[in-house]
């Protein structure tokens, strides 16, 4: 008989792997196993893993290959490339089913091999197992031989099992077309002649560009309890470019009978889809179904996980979607633990976790999902997991009262057929009884075992620990929770708001135990609400003066429980007042900081409390009224809001009160340079506040001493006045810098051939103007292609204030001269010298060489005409000269020009 712990080991993926020996999945490392989607593997009743495949290669415990465990013809990237069925009777001897890709996709050369079986024999090569080669690769017949398409191609991608209901023999399922072949394993072996079911969906093999039989994909699970089958075709038909090739796919349901193999009963529950992975429930109720969803294009948008009410008489309109995210639809495989995993990943990313339905028992959002909460160990999941005989999770048993003192109850939650029963309660003692109830001696963890026999024969034992705990430990006297009567209207008549929790540390004498405390009116209330949803709220308001409630104290993660007694007493409290208190929004961006700090030490010693008094404010009138949710930051920004006040004296309450929170929209002001002329003064400036508003201020200006919003000055400085609101005290201090601009100061002239350059003393912003005092002025201080002659710049700065100038020559020297008497161009002289200026350049000198160098003539320009080309009388003949003009400064221009007849 098939028990739990033969699927304690998973190996699937890329070198990924789970072991479930302990309480949560933990990782496995050593795989050899790389796959997309089929899998298979097997362990023995202890949990101790036996061997895994992926449909073509068998590895032993060792995780090496098994002798003779290789070419079987499963495939990599078959939905359901791998079975292992433990044969009925035998301890040593097991069958792996499998399923080929039926397509010639990836793999051109090579036939299609349909289903067979294949059988590992355990007590063969040192108890690590060998295939039997006389039943390797046995062939199953799950097509119509005389019909050429079938025996093409022979089956599709699904294949399950659940166990006979004889209890021994086990049914193998497998779906081809439209029809289901069922064959019967038995002590004798596997029986090739299969129970066939004709269903009226027909789903032939269609095929992509890739050459993918599209149809073909998807998982086959029958239900624990072996009364269901459910089939997910992710396509029926190829498609079209229209409506997208990815978008025909269904899920349907169907009746099984585990006694005869007949499947029958088709419900359609799920189509223009692609779904891809499904899986029962434990107690059979539930069937989950991922999908994913593509757009016409065949681009992946989201992923589904779907769960439907198997007992609904609308299965298709019972229709959940417990998330839809980025995940594409991979496998589903339920676990011994009883949760469900579900395999994927996100598109274009790797596996690199699973995700797990918690409670697969439980409708809707309380089935507890969580996605991508198992991490693999840096291994991938791909999109398979392995399957196992279904019926092996049907075998279970729970318990209640697990508190030391009371009677725990055990019972059997499963259908699984037996006629006898025993129980093993770990510490000793037995129990025949279907329901039942021990009482343990002392606390401590047991090992319970649940063994049922069914004709004569014992299936191996389903062995749970329980935890048997002491009740925790809370007071024997009635705790008092005292609070102040605050905030309703009479501090004097003894009702007002507790906060309940504030008696938890106290009657637990402070336990660091994890535990939940609840809290009742009368003891039997506390007593008989098993499931603790009718406790009263934390915050509670007592109906009568010093009412006594019960708090029923329990220990996290059982049912262990204490009862203790809290009486809630009310204390008159002092009236702290409405205060109002003001802080300035400076930035307009409508909050403002108030120093709470501050503003609790003023109130201490405007009403002259005891200096050990605490003042805490909180957002809400219940927070403050038991101390909770207190605001912890000092200064607290926020917009107008009223706040609440809790004094407290030696750690008890001591009085309340309310404060109103008062933004001030301080006017925002800006520190200003004002630049002014000489003439200017003497002038008025201010502070920059609105004479609307002005009288809600008060001023102080630094330099002078006034008190007024404007002042008269008479001479450039800084001035710095401090602004105070007269109702907020909100204060800014404005600086105002008054800034005479200076005269400029024209220190030099730069002429570059035409180009001239002015350049000031100050380093200011003035403009510039060239021969006009009216403009146009620029702001370079440079002027370009400047004519030859006597200029003169003038300079102001950008402000209008006073206006200086100068007076500059630029030279030019002709490129050549024609001394031929015609009155043009006859003699050659430089142009540009302000004759007025002969005594100041009476040593200027002009000297003009010939091409060789040699000296020629000398002359003043200032005071001749040029040369006229002759050199002692002669006329110099036509060619290029050099010339080098001397001033007094030792500044020398030279150059050269032409001389033409």
């Amino acid at each position: 008989m098939y028990s739990q712990k033969e699927s304690a080991n998973w190996y699937f993926g890329d070198y990924a792997g789970l072991n479930f020996n302990t309480d949560s999945p933990k990782a496995l490392l050593n795989g050899k196993l790389i796959t997309n989607e089929g899998c298979a593997t097997i362990s023995d009743p202890n949990g101790n893993l036996l061997f895994y495949t992926d449909g073509v290669t068998v590895w032993d415990r060792k995780h090496e290959e098994m002798p003779n465990g290789q070419d079987l013809k499963g495939h990599s990237s078959s939905t359901e490339s791998a079975l292992i069925i433990p044969k009925p009777g035998s301890k040593t001897s097991f069958y792996i089913f499998t399923i080929d890709q039926p397509s010639y996709y990836l793999k051109e050369d090579s036939p299609i091999e349909g289903v067979n079986f294949t059988e590992v024999n355990l007590a063969l090569n040192g108890g690590y197992g060998d295939v039997v080669t006389s039943v390797k690769n046995k062939h199953l017949m799950t097509y119509n031989n005389s019909d050429s398409f079938e025996r093409e191609y022979k089956s599709s991608e699904k294949i399950t099992a659940v166990t006979h209901s004889d209890g021994s023999s086990i049914w193998v399922a497998t779906y081809f077309i439209d029809k289901f072949y069922s064959f019967l394993v038995d002590q004798t072996g596997v029986n090739s002649e299969p129970i066939i079911s004709v269903v009226n969906q027909n789903v032939k093999p269609e095929f992509n560009d890739a050459g993918a039989n599209i149809t073909a994909i998807g998982y086959m699970k029958i239900s624990p309890n072996g009364k269901k089958i459910a089939i997910a075709h992710s396509s029926t038909t190829a498609g079209n470019e229209r409506q997208g090739h990815k978008r025909s796919g269904k899920v349907l349901l169907y009746n099984f009978n585990n006694t005869n193999g007949v499947i029958s009963g088709q419900r359609e529950i799920l189509s223009n889809a692609y779904p891809y992975g499904l899986e029962f429930s434990p107690n059979s109720q539930f069937l989950y179904a991922t999908n994913s969803i593509f757009d016409s294009n065949d681009v992946f948008d989201h992923g589904d996980l779907l769960q439907y009410d198997t007992g609904s008489s609308n299965v298709a309109a019972s229709k959940l979607i417990i998330k839809s995210s980025q995940n594409v639809a991979g496998a589903l495989q339920l676990a011994i633990d009883g949760k469900i995993y579900r395999a994927g990943y996100k598109v274009f990313a790797k596996g690199l976790d699973l995700s797990v339905i918690n409670e697969p028992n439980n409708l809707g959002a309380s089935c507890n999902y969580l996605e991508n909460a198992i991490n693999l160990g840096g291994r991938a999941s791909n999109l398979g997991l392995p399957p196992f005989v279904q019926s092996i999770f049907l075998y279970s048993f729970e318990y209640e009262e697990t508190c030391l003192g009371n009677q725990t109850h055990f019972f059997i939650t499963s259908e699984d057929p037996y006629d006898s029963i025993e129980w093993d309660f770990g510490d000793g003692t037995t129990s025949i009884q279907e329901e039942a109830f021990h009482q343990y001696a002392s606390p401590g963890i047991y090992l319970v075992s649940l063994t049922l026999s069914l004709n004569g024969v014992k299936r191996d034992p389903l062995l749970k620990e329980i935890i048997i705990s002491e009740p925790p430990v809370v007071v024997n006297d009635i705790y008092d929770l005292i609070q102040c009567d605050v905030f309703d209207g009479d501090p004097s008549d003894g009702f007002t708001k507790f906060n309940l929790e504030q008696a938890n540390q106290p009657i637990t004498l402070n336990t660091t135990d994890p535990i939940q405390v609840y809290y009742y009116q009368t003891l039997s209330e506390a007593i008989a609400d098993t499931s603790n949803v009718k406790a009263l709220r934390n915050i509670y308001r007592n109906t009568s003066l010093n009412e006594v409630v019960y708090a029923k104290v329990s220990k996290s993660n059982t049912a262990c429980y204490n009862i203790a007694q809290v009486r809630l007493v009310t204390a008159t409290s002092v009236d702290l007042g409405e205060q109002d208190f003001y802080a300035c929004d400076f930035n307009n961006t409508g909050l403002a900081d108030f120093d709470l700090s501050a503003k609790s030490e003023s109130l201490i010693a405007d009403l002259s409390l005891p200096a050990t008094t605490k003042i805490s404010f909180y957002e809400s009138e219940v927070d403050a009224a038991i101390g909770t949710n207190v605001i912890k930051d000092n200064l607290y920004r926020s917009s107008n809001k009223t706040l609440y006040m809790r004094a407290e004296n030696d750690a008890a309450c001591y009085g309340n009160g309310i404060l109103n929170l008062r933004m001030e929209n301080f006017p925002q002001l800006e520190d200003k340079i004002i630049n002014v002329c000489s003439f200017d003064f003497p002038l008025y400036i201010d502070s920059g506040i609105d004479a609307v508003i002005v009288n809600n201020y008060t001023f102080y200006w630094n330099n002078t001493g006034a008190n007024t919003n404007q002042i008269f000055i008479s001479s450039p400085g800084e001035y710095q006045v401090t602004i105070e609101n007269k109702f907020s005290h909100c204060k800014d201090v404005v600086i105002i810098s008054v800034i005479q601009s200076a005269l400029a100061d024209i220190v030099n002239i730069d002429i570059d051939d035409h180009d001239v350059a002015i350049r000031v003393e100050e380093k200011l912003n003035f403009l510039y103007s060239l021969d006009s005092a009216q403009g146009p002025f620029q702001e370079s201080n440079i002027f370009t292609n400047v004519s030859d002659g006597l200029h003169e710049v003038f300079v102001k700065d950008i402000y209008g204030c006073e206006m200086t100038s100068k007076t500059f020559n630029v030279f030019g020297f002709p490129k050549f001269f024609t001394p031929n008497g015609d009155g043009i161009n006859d003699f050659w002289n430089v142009y540009g010298l302000d004759e007025n200026q002969v005594a100041l350049e009476a040593s200027l000198l002009l000297e003009i060489y010939d091409r060789y160098g040699r000296f020629i003539v000398a002359f003043n320009p200032l005071n001749t005409i040029g040369w006229d080309g002759n050199c002692l009388g002669k006329q110099l003949s036509s060619d290029d000269y050099w010339y080098a003009m001397k001033f007094p400064d030792n500044k020398i221009f030279r150059g050269y020009f032409t001389l033409k007849r």
